[in-house]
């Protein structure tokens, strides 16, 4: 596959060190791989709203001059609403904002770069990419509809129907959450309850009584699902570490 990735970090010594790494594994592993880097948020942000060819992958540090890594994964997901672009953060720090969560990163990597760090993360962000099926079909009477299922952010049954949250707003169609469960569990969702069934990427906060979405919606986790939930909640979380 074609991986089309984008470094932004202020720091040239940092771009240029991670670009190495990019290309030297991509030759190594054998797939195609373009390279742009910038060098403050600005450009890329400006790059990414104009171009319909967008990247699969950015590599964003967070304590950059002016407009700072947080303020561009925020406009990336809330402005252009692009949830499909694979954002990794690079900190020297090793402290994150809780905003960041509300980004839905892929990963975080702490300076100095470890290379096994790096190549994890193009591994599984092309696992996410290659990942089939990207969308998913349900019918409301003699419609068929399609929306893509990182935009999905969660189910809920309701009588004979199902809800559906997108982060384009709320859907309702004939079917049954136990289908749906069929489909889409092995794909980064969680089965809160009975009723309901959520996407990993949209959680920003994870307790043993609870989840709170990034639109801020609180889903209560019932006495006896919360050991299920937490085996599951650890498995999605594993990949990202």
């Amino acid at each position: 596959m074609h991986l089309k990735i984008a470094i932004c970090d202020d720091d040239k010594v940092i771009c240029s060190q991670i670009e190495s790494m990019i290309l030297r594994y991509a030759k190594n592993d054998r797939f195609d791989v373009t390279v742009h880097i910038f060098y403050d948020g600005n450009s890329l942000m400006d790059t990414i709203q104009n171009d319909d060819d967008n990247f699969e992958l950015i590599y964003l540090d967070i304590e950059m001059g002016g407009i700072n890594g947080v303020d561009v994964g925020v406009t990336i997901r809330e402005k252009f609403r692009d949830h499909k672009i694979q954002i990794v953060y690079v900190s020297g720090t090793g402290q994150y904002d809780r905003q960041l969560f509300d980004v839905q990163p892929l990963l975080f990597i702490s300076k100095p770069i470890g290379e096994s760090k790096l190549v994890k993360s193009i591994n599984l962000a092309m696992e996410k990419l290659t990942l089939t099926p990207k969308l998913y079909h349900y019918k409301k009477r003699k419609e068929y509809f399609s929306v893509w299922m990182e935009d999905i952010i969660y189910f809920e049954n309701s009588g004979r129907n199902v809800k559906i949250m997108t982060i384009d707003g709320m859907d309702i169609f004939v079917g049954n959450i136990k289908d749906v469960a069929t489909e889409i569990l092995s794909y980064g969702f969680i089965q809160i309850s009975q009723s309901i069934i959520v996407n990993y990427n949209f959680v920003r906060k994870y307790s043993h009584e609870e989840i709170i979405l990034v639109n801020k919606e609180k889903i209560g986790i019932p006495k006896n699902k919360r050991n299920i939930v937490k085996e599951q909640f650890l498995r999605e979380s594993d990949k990202h570490l």
